[in-house]
């Protein structure tokens, strides 16, 4: 009996043995998902800073080019500009929507890509062009939370269910059975 269980414990210690504290044990290395990151692009001249960034284009709604222009001394949004943005047959006027908030539709940017830009401001105080390159890569979906963690619990829950078979075929082997018992 006593070698049954200390075979159960040598059983349950090697199943549940895995990765841990960031050891790797051998696992296939694989590339970092990013999720919820939407495309963007940034420019800056001695005026202006640009920070552009694409929404909608993984979703079924139409995508939108957001551009967050601001001057680059205060950081001041910049309101009331005439803003146009630029990438290859695509032309197109911004629309303020919010002071040093612009859009655009997106339409054009929705497919993955490299979309080279360039956006031409304009204040009462004069012009300036900001060049960049917006990056639409394709994401993949992250892995369900329910798959991840019954990845890491499975050596567990496997190790217990084998010492707990093990266990019960013992005593089994150990008890008499009920129809040995006559009363």
């Amino acid at each position: 009996m006593r070698r049954t269980w200390i075979a159960c414990a040598f059983a349950w210690s090697a199943l549940t043995a895995g990765a841990h504290g960031g050891e790797d044990h051998g696992a296939a290395a694989t590339a970092p998902i990013q999720v919820g990151l939407a495309p963007r692009a940034a420019a800056q001249t001695d005026d202006f800073e640009l920070v552009m960034v694409l929404t909608g284009a993984q979703a079924s709604g139409a995508p939108v080019l957001t551009l967050y222009l601001d001057r680059f001394a205060t950081n001041v949004p910049v309101a009331g500009a005439t803003v146009e943005v630029e990438s290859g047959a695509f032309k197109a006027m911004a629309k303020q929507v919010e002071p040093g908030v612009y859009t655009v539709a997106g339409a054009a940017f929705a497919k993955p890509g490299r979309y080279p830009l360039t956006v031409s401001v304009q204040t009462d105080e004069g012009a300036d062009l900001l060049e960049a390159s917006l990056q639409h890569e394709a994401h993949q979906a992250a892995a369900p939370a329910s798959d991840s963690v019954w990845r890491k619990w499975r050596g567990w829950a496997f190790g217990t269910v084998l010492v707990l078979v093990i266990a019960g075929w013992a005593w089994r082997r150990r008890s008499p059975g009920i129809s040995s018992i006559k009363g």
